[in-house]
């Protein structure tokens, strides 16, 4: 279902609400498809990332899990992953997950928002995402709360969509159907979506804002099997 906006922006309660119960289900029921489908964008990150074993890694957004237990694996058993996601269904399923994998005595999984929760002054030495940083109502306060939590010398990562329009498997689809059925009225290109972090200067800004330096982008112009 669309999300709600009020005067440009979405309520954390109201994206919370969302992803418990308008696309837990639908994430969970085509898990195996999804996981195929973003696992390649995921593993560029996972490269970049440059993980070694021993590290703690904060997994932002882990949703059911697949990012989280490929984490587990690179740190190995000395490792450690706190996995986040404020989407309770998601975050069961992703427990279920880590059990059957035998991985489960080094990861963490707390039902938290990134944006405001308690993460620990110094915890990690990384904060990986793939696609799980552009929801935040207040970006900012969302990655300044990251970058307290990063250890001196610590390392982000993440991968996050292009604008819609470099993305026609999102934007056919949503071009045919509205030949057929009244769409509501986008919102601004900034707010808590998919593509929010489309533009590369403003995500910069948001990072700099927040206390993160060195920030390089890399785009991935690849195809992507749906």
């Amino acid at each position: 279902r669309p999300v709600a906006y009020e005067g440009g922006t979405v309520s954390n309660d109201e994206m919370i609400r969302y992803w418990n119960e308008g696309a837990a289900p639908a994430w969970t029921r085509f898990e195996d498809a999804l996981d195929a489908q973003l696992a390649p964008l995921g593993a560029r990150v996972r490269e970049r990332a440059a993980l070694r074993g021993g590290e703690r890694v904060l997994d932002v957004g882990c949703g059911c899990g697949a990012t989280t237990l490929e984490l587990a694996a690179a740190v190995g058993p000395a490792g450690r992953v706190v996995a986040v996601d404020i989407s309770r269904p998601m975050l069961a399923r992703a427990e279920q997950r880590a059990r059957e994998a035998g991985l489960a005595d080094r990861i963490e999984f707390r039902l938290e928002d990134a944006q405001t929760a308690a993460l620990g002054r110094d915890s990690f030495d990384i904060v990986f995402s793939r696609f799980g940083v552009m929801f935040f109502a207040d970006p900012v306060a969302a990655f300044t709360n990251l970058h307290g939590a990063v250890r001196a010398g610590g390392r982000l990562a993440f991968v996050c969509w292009q604008p819609r329009e470099k993305n026609p498997w999102m934007l056919a689809p949503a071009l045919a159907a509205a030949q057929h059925i009244a769409f509501p009225a986008p919102g601004p290109p900034d707010a808590p979506g998919p593509f929010a972090f489309g533009d590369a200067e403003r995500v910069r800004g948001i990072l700099r804002d927040a206390g993160f330096a060195g920030v390089v982008f890399e785009a991935l112009n690849e195809p992507m099997r749906l």
